[in-house]
């Protein structure tokens, strides 16, 4: 009867340990206030995550397509672009900027934010008011 019980008891670990780690990764991309991504139209093998408190805009290429993920930043419509970023390590690396790192990564408060960004196909676009 030991020997079940043990076994019972290993097996229900294991189930523990599986949920927390799935917990886990639901958990860190819920952590950002903006994901977008490639739409059915749009450009595909990029991923944007956008942190509004401090500024934080992270690019992903995922997509093993040839194709650098591109990403242009700006404030207050698209007349010109506050900054860029380029992802040209391969699919499933990233490039992150924030306020932190200079004042052009800084983005003004309670203004319009957008984003242009591109891989393979055509540019995708997003927008969103920035209020932190």
């Amino acid at each position: 009867m030991k020997f079940r019980i043990g076994r019972i008891l290993v097996g229900a670990t294991a189930l523990a340990s599986a949920a927390l780690a799935m917990t886990a990764g639901s958990a860190s991309a819920a952590g950002w206030d903006h994901i977008f991504g490639p739409n059915v139209e749009g450009s595909s093998g990029v991923r944007v995550y956008v942190q509004e408190h401090g500024d934080v805009v992270k690019l992903c290429d995922t997509k093993a397509d040839g194709y650098s993920a591109q990403l242009e930043v700006y404030e207050d419509g698209y007349s010109n672009a506050s900054y860029y970023m380029t992802v040209t390590t391969g699919a499933g690396t990233c490039k992150t900027h924030r306020a932190s790192d200079g004042a052009k990564y800084n983005l003004d408060e309670n203004n319009g934010v957008s984003f242009g960004f591109y891989g393979k196909g055509p540019e995708s676009s997003a927008n969103w008011e920035n209020n932190d």
